[in-house]
């Protein structure tokens, strides 16, 4: 027997689909009570005052008369009885699957909102005579509704406006003062070309608010209004991320013509996932890819794309955490915004997907494993994945569609021979051809790249006789021998430059490198470079990607043991280039995005090494952007060279390119890398960077015993080093951790240390201010609120005078600390006014995490002054932001907000 338990309507019980009647009255009451809170214990006298509403008769008597409602309710519900009984109460022991509430706030955690508001069947509990119940449990019920259909809108707003116009019209009028509502409508007919319209409504419902409410519109409603006076469209970010297919692609028709069949006979486009696997070189990529453009059409909010590298012999496969970050950013997710914990951002993952309809290119998986976390949720996706291995997990357990590849048959590689260098000197040259076939076995990474040597207009015979030569009749497809045969075979037909630098590529760890990062290894310019990778590209020995070029995974098994042969001085010179090229690359890079970063010296690059260009901040961003995973790798290398004062220096340069886009695994890694490498070399210098800088990690990771650990190790470098402003800055960061740790008086204590140094003239202005307002922080926090508020208005005018962009973030805490202090001292006007400077400097800079704690304390300043319209505002958008990063300040909020409705 299935039961099942419905509350977002009339309540009602099913078992096996069939209605179960419920008793009306105090049955009802009781019932609906329990599943609002299923799973918990609900106290005697918690269900007494429920149900008799505040109002219950003498003690013995409402227990007794509980017990008779609580069995008959059992007797009535028989198999589908749900309620269990304690010594101190009772409660509804259900399943989530269960009942519908919990299906309705799971859906919409992972961002389903249309499928989870399908699940609302009318108005709460409509047949539960309640007024308790009416009054202090469905209006939170209806919030969480309503804010529920402001999402799925969200998401609308990104296809179809015209047909929303109309439902929003309606919910305008249902919601006057709901600004959200309001918003959307402006947004929906600006982006179907009514701007009068959109510019009418915000009038409308400005002189509304400012009527019943004396209020001005909130954020969300003048960013709308912004965006129209602009006669700006902004349009979803649609990624297109699939890398261009093989421009002679032939053959696989069965196994293409398989995929269409299953894409066809999926009612309703369900997720498909399509492992298909074969041996390395058999021609995976090359297959999906012209399968995925195929039906790219029908996937109109983009295609993801992204290897993962699951055969690299020269680093650990792609980890899926990455690769679900780097999706959340290419589908619009500000960086920002990507939770840090594993949970929350596979959460985000699949919700961001949720109500999309794209494909996703999963290529070179090792495992299930890999794969299992980026299946995304919503039923309207597409999934491939290629692996050299089968996957079986993903067939037996999420139902996968496997497509095996084998080598290809004589005629289709015949065919791809044909498509390439043409019918004409096929048929010329027949048994050469046949010849060529063999030796290559089947594989098309082999064929291309003999296609490509025919192509200089070498006779087929003559090609056929060279690669007898190479020994290829004791082919191997196992460890693919004969493939590196083919290389070998072909690496003679380019030029010795060309064919230099192709071998010196071996020392390169990959993923992709630049034209640069070449010319470096090789010792020669961007022009030379440039030109001898194009010769390679021609030859099918490297593959060019954009700006960048990569290696093919067998290509890079033989490369780097062809570069193993190579003498040590060579190796060595060509790595030190190479690392040099990197570390000087970064530090330029740092220099443009930390104006105030100072280092100890470091001798020049080679002067055979060509430096990235790096003009300006924008371009130092962008560089870290597309290097950064091969700048680990580097890393890497630069460890197992003994290389470590180069490693401690490129390691704390990743510090903020890493840590900003909340890669925290990768940055935490890196900098403990980075730390050891100072401790080997004795440098405190270093030491103090890296404990500095992992303490920031640690804090990003709420990880605060950590944390205190590596700033108490920064400040003793910091002491010994002598350096004021050193130890001023990690003492806030350790002030700041305590303050975390809710150990106010050491936050004090870890201050007062240095005040004479922060005080006294031997800090920078800089260092001052932000000492003044930690330390006045403190102070508030403390309970004296009147020195508090005197050193945050100090340090608040030290700002002023700085007039210097980088004290932009920190000043923002000074903001909010004035905000608390007045609130606590009932100056609540005073109060909002700085809580609003933090609000509007954060949007400045974009600091979303720190924006919604700003906006839940203008909220907080705006309820103490009586204006429950523009609290109501802020913690809307406070609670979206808790939401999209899975916060724990979700909960605070969202019941605060419930509360003023």
């Amino acid at each position: 027997m299935i039961a099942e338990y419905r509350v977002l309507g009339p309540l009602e019980v099913l078992a096996d689909g069939v209605p179960v009647p419920v008793p009306a009255g105090r049955g009802r009451v009781l019932l609906a009570t329990l599943l609002l809170r299923a799973n918990e214990l609900v106290t005697v006298d918690e269900l007494i005052d429920r149900v008799w509403d505040g109002e219950p008769p003498a003690p013995d008597r409402a227990h007794k008369t509980l017990q008779m409602t609580v069995s008959r309710l059992r007797q009535a519900l028989g198999d589908a009885n749900c309620v269990q009984t304690s010594s101190r109460g009772y409660s509804a022991l259900v399943r989530p699957d269960q009942l519908d509430l919990s299906r309705f706030r799971a859906l919409a955690s992972q961002g389903e909102h249309r499928a989870a508001l399908e699940l609302w069947r009318g108005p709460v509990l409509a047949n539960v005579a309640s007024e308790s119940l009416h009054r202090d449990d469905v209006p939170r019920l209806v919030e969480e509704q309503v804010v529920a259909l402001e999402r799925r809108i969200d998401q609308d707003l990104a296809r179809d406006t015209d047909v929303l116009v109309p439902e929003l019209r309606a919910l305008v009028r249902r919601y006057p003062l709901r600004e959200t509502f309001s918003a959307q409508l402006m947004l929906a007919l600006h982006r179907s070309n009514q701007q009068a319209e959109a510019l009418a409504v915000y009038q409308e419902v400005r002189d509304r608010l400012v009527d019943e409410l004396g209020v001005d519109p909130g954020p969300r409603l003048r960013e709308a209004h912004e965006q129209v006076l602009s006669g700006e469209v902004p349009s979803a970010s649609v990624p297109r991320q699939l890398p261009a297919g093989v421009p002679h692609f032939v053959g696989r028709e069965e196994e293409l013509a398989r995929l269409t069949r299953m894409l066809a006979t999926r009612p309703g486009e369900p997720v498909l996932i399509s492992a298909i696997n074969g041996i390395g070189g058999v021609g995976k990529t090359a297959f999906a890819l012209e399968w995925a453009h195929q039906v790219a059409d029908r996937f109109p909010d983009g295609q993801l794309y992204v290897n993962l590298r699951g055969f690299d012999t020269r680093a650990e496969p792609l980890d899926p955490l990455t690769a679900a970050r780097d999706f959340l950013l290419a589908l619009g997710v500000p960086a920002k915004d990507v939770p840090a914990s594993e949970d929350a951002l596979l959460a985000a993952y699949r919700s961001a997907l949720a109500e999309r309809r794209v494909l996703l290119l999963l290529d070179n998986a090792r495992d299930v494993a890999q794969v299992r976390p980026l299946l995304p949720g919503g039923a309207a996706n597409l999934v491939l994945v290629t692996s050299r291995n089968r996957l079986s997990g993903l067939v037996a357990r999420k139902g996968a569609q496997p497509v095996a590849l084998d080598v290809m048959d004589e005629p289709a590689a015949v065919g791809l021979l044909t498509d390439r260098i043409g019918a004409a000197r096929v048929a010329a040259e027949p048994d050469a051809v046949l010849r060529l076939v063999k030796r290559c076995a089947g594989l098309p990474l082999a064929l291309g790249i003999v296609a490509a040597r025919a192509a200089f207009g070498d006779s087929l015979t003559s090609l056929a006789d060279e690669l007898e030569q190479e020994r290829l009749d004791a082919l191997d497809l196992d460890d693919a021998s004969g493939v590196r045969a083919v290389f070998s075979w072909s690496l003679r037909a380019v030029g010795e430059a060309a064919a230099g630098v192709f071998v010196l590529l071996g020392l390169h760890p990959g993923p992709d490198f630049s034209v640069e990062a070449a010319a470096s290894l090789a010792g020669v310019s961007r022009v030379q470079a440039r030109r001898m990778l194009t010769e390679l590209a021609n030859g099918s020995l490297v593959m060019a990607q954009g700006t960048r070029f990569i290696l093919h995974d067998l290509v890079r098994d033989y490369v780097a043991e062809r570069a193993a042969e190579l003498p040590p001085d060579q190796r060595a010179d060509a790595l030190h280039r190479m690392f040099d090229h990197y570390l000087h690359t970064s530090l330029e890079a740092n220099q443009r995005t930390e104006l105030t970063v100072s280092w100890t010296p470091l001798a020049p690059p080679s002067p055979a090494v060509v430096l990235a260009a790096i003009p300006d901040w924008q371009a130092a961003d962008e560089w870290f952007r597309v290097e950064w995973r091969v700048l680990l790798r580097v890393l890497t290398e630069m460890v197992a060279a003994g290389a470590d004062d180069l490693v401690w220096r490129l390691g704390y340069t990743l510090h903020l390119p890493l840590l900003r886009p909340r890669r925290l695994v990768e940055v935490e890694a890196a900098e403990l890398l980075a730390l050891a490498a100072a401790q080997r070399r004795d440098d405190v210098f270093g030491q103090a960077r890296l404990h500095r800088s992992l303490g920031g990690v640690y804090i990003a990771k709420t990880d605060y015993l950590q944390a205190e650990h590596h700033l108490r190790s920064a400040l003793r470098c910091e002491e010994v080093r002598g350096n004021n402003n050193g130890r001023v800055d990690v003492s806030r960061g350790l002030a700041f951790v305590f303050e975390m740790q809710e150990r106010l008086p050491d936050a004090l204590e870890a201050l007062q240390r240095v005040h004479p140094i922060a005080v006294g003239g031997l800090v920078s202005e800089y260092q001052r201010a932000l000492f003044l307002g930690a330390l006045g922080r403190v102070h508030h926090l403390l309970g004296d609120s009147a020195r508090g508020l005197e050193l945050c208005l100090e340090s608040d005018a030290l700002y002023a005078e700085l007039d210097d962009r980088v004290g932009t973030v920190a000043v923002t805490t000074v903001y909010e600390t004035l905000g608390d202090i007045y609130l606590t001292m009932g100056s609540h006007g005073e109060a909002a006014v700085q809580y609003q400077r933090a609000v509007s400097m954060l949007r400045a800079i974009h600091s979303v995490a720190d924006l919604a704690d700003a906006l839940a304390g203008l909220a907080k300043a705006h309820i103490a002054a009586g204006d429950r319209g523009a609290a109501r505002t802020a913690l809307a958008e406070a609670v979206q932001i808790y939401e999209e990063l899975g916060s724990a300040g979700t909960g605070e909020a969202r019941e605060l907000l419930a509360s003023l409705d």
